[in-house]
């Protein structure tokens, strides 16, 4: 008895750890409850028309939120990898920026004034974090991030995309941008992120898996990271690979503050601004916070930007071709052992037939009769098939 009260006492303690650690995530826990989406909020969003449920995950999922409309992450920004609007790097986005091409593409999604957006996504949650940026960037104040994947919700609550943004969809929203509402405090321009790898009050966190933060990987001319800057992975924000579970504030905090110890301003960069985006949790920490938009995509071919860990490799472009030629190759040496199996087979088909002159030889050495020469005829010409093939 004394054994089952022992492991009885042990899955209760599971149970309670395990019910912790999946607690739902409280908005009013966090520095700005006003822009974090829970799931029931989600829940009851769907069929709501006071909602805007934005899906910003990057490939078409086979199912959304009900009610969603998606639009993909990579149609608020350009090829390079800023945010539209942007005038190249480095600019003056107080100067250069023209909202008008975003403004277009939230109206079409539906986003107006009088609603609340609420922005998911399936995985990764910076997705959603990208969009849920840019239209904070532009001034709007009522848009919210959901910070785990929707998958969360349960199956119940999700459906095949119904509504889908395209570039020639009516203007249903009447979301309208302020310049004077701008909040380009956010955007870290080339002068910002200069003065932060001097500034100690400043962190620098590159939000990219290690390999690539040590330069070992590439997409551009070289490979590194600014100067200062520490690694702190965009997916170490969750608690499961599937990121339905968000880490307590607590335990992103206690990470935070080891990794930046004493500073009241994080810059967070990545390789294109994708995964920098996750800097909206530092920024619920209270923590103000900068957005590297250009990122490593940027940095990486400005010879006088401060870095570290620098490696000068072959392009991302050499890359893909030395994989393309190997796998060329690979088909060949697959089509040659294809090739040495049928001679092989060839080869035994010889020996039979070696074996069936023998036997019409006759009993006699030496002795080659008509069927011999005959069977010799039919031979020669397999046999040098055979040779041509093998060179």
């Amino acid at each position: 008895m004394r054994k089952y009260g022992i492991l009885l006492v042990s899955l209760l303690v599971v149970l309670a750890v395990a019910s912790v650690h999946a607690a739902p995530v409280n908005p009013n826990d966090w520095a700005h409850p006003e822009a974090m989406a829970t799931l029931d909020e989600v829940k009851s969003a769907i069929g709501n028309a006071n909602y805007v449920i934005i899906d910003a995950s990057k490939h078409k999922p086979e199912k959304t939120v009900k009610g969603a409309i998606w639009i993909s992450v990579a149609s608020v920004r350009q090829a390079s990898g800023l945010l539209k609007g942007i005038k190249g790097y480095p600019s003056d986005p107080e100067k250069d920026f023209d909202p008008s091409e975003l403004q277009k593409i939230f109206r079409q999604l539906g986003v107006s004034k009088d609603k609340t957006v609420i922005v998911v996504s399936r995985k990764p949650v910076w997705d959603a974090s990208v969009v849920w940026t840019a239209l904070y960037f532009l001034g709007f104040d009522n848009v919210k991030l959901l910070p785990v994947s929707y998958v969360a919700l349960g199956d119940e609550y999700l459906a095949p995309v119904e509504k889908e943004w395209s570039p020639d969809l009516p203007e249903t929203g009447d979301f309208t941008v302020d310049k004077s509402k701008i909040r380009f405090e956010i955007y870290a321009t080339r002068e910002k992120i200069l003065d932060a790898i001097d500034n100690d009050k400043v962190g620098i966190m590159d939000c990219r898996p290690e390999s690539w933060y040590k330069g070992e990987i590439a997409k551009s001319v070289r490979g590194g990271h600014l100067k200062g800057a520490k690694d702190f992975p965009a997916e170490n924000f969750w608690a499961n690979s599937d990121q339905t579970e968000l880490k307590s504030k607590a335990e992103i905090e206690s990470m935070i503050k080891e990794l930046f110890p004493n500073v009241d301003t994080i810059l967070t960069t990545c390789n294109t601004g994708h995964r920098a985006t996750v800097g909206y949790f530092v920024w619920q920490l209270g923590y103000n916070w900068l957005y590297d938009d250009a990122s490593w995509n940027i940095h990486a071919y400005e010879g006088d930007m401060p870095a570290e860990d620098i490696h000068v490799l072959f392009s991302y472009k050499d890359y893909m071709k030395l994989k393309n030629e190997f796998s060329e190759l690979s088909k060949e040496v697959e089509s040659m052992k294809q090739e040495i199996d049928s001679l092989k087979t060839e080869n035994q088909n010889l020996k039979s037939q070696l074996e069936s002159l023998k036997a019409a030889a006759g009993a006699k050495k030496g002795t080659c009769g008509p069927t011999a020469i005959a069977a010799l005829a039919l031979l020669v010409p397999g046999a040098l098939y055979a040779l041509r093939r093998r060179k």
